[in-house]
């Protein structure tokens, strides 16, 4: 019964528990072990799991916090027929910061997530992602049409993170 109310009251107070995110916490006896309560929690996720967006753009733009981040997993759909090659410029590392959930925007650094940006674009073009204020881009950053391109976002500091293009596949 004490292991039930103990579970309720950490999954009101850190609401990302209950959104999957269980904690694994050590009991000693009847009482969570001292140690091991503030360690399970510190070392959860702090994001939602996944979070899709879509993007209708047929020329350039600059892509906003909330579309590239917020969740563990996010997705970006640029759905725009293109007439050309685009860029889809990130945001600046401050903007996305600010779209970050608030227990995050404090002190980002070290943590990490991951993107998937698709090309469903009905124009036979690529996306380009470019960089902007504070980031360091590593890897391939064009998207084909009808492709998709992961990458992985790192907070390297408070103003600064790195977008390293980890793979790419086919859209079906």
């Amino acid at each position: 019964m004490r292991k039930t109310i103990l579970s309720r009251l950490i999954g009101f107070l850190f609401p990302a528990i209950g959104a999957g995110n269980n904690p694994q916490v050590p009991f000693n006896g009847a009482l969570p072990d001292q140690a091991g309560l503030p360690a399970a929690i510190l070392g959860m996720n702090p994001f939602q799991e996944t979070a899709y967006n879509a993007a209708a753009n047929t020329t350039g733009f600059t892509l906003s916090g909330g579309q590239i981040g917020g969740a563990a997993q996010n997705y970006l759909n640029l759905t725009g027929t293109l007439g050309a090659g685009a860029n889809a410029q990130l945001p600046t590392v401050a903007a996305l910061i600010a779209a970050l959930p608030s227990n995050v925007q404090a002190n980002p650094t070290g943590l990490s997530y991951q993107v998937r940006i698709i090309n469903s674009s009905g124009g036979a073009f690529a996306w380009t992602v470019t960089t902007n204020t504070g980031w360091t881009l590593g890897g391939t950053m064009t998207i084909a049409q009808n492709t998709w391109r992961d990458f992985i976002v790192t907070f390297t500091s408070a103003t600064t993170a790195t977008l390293q293009a980890v793979g790419t596949g086919t859209q079906s």
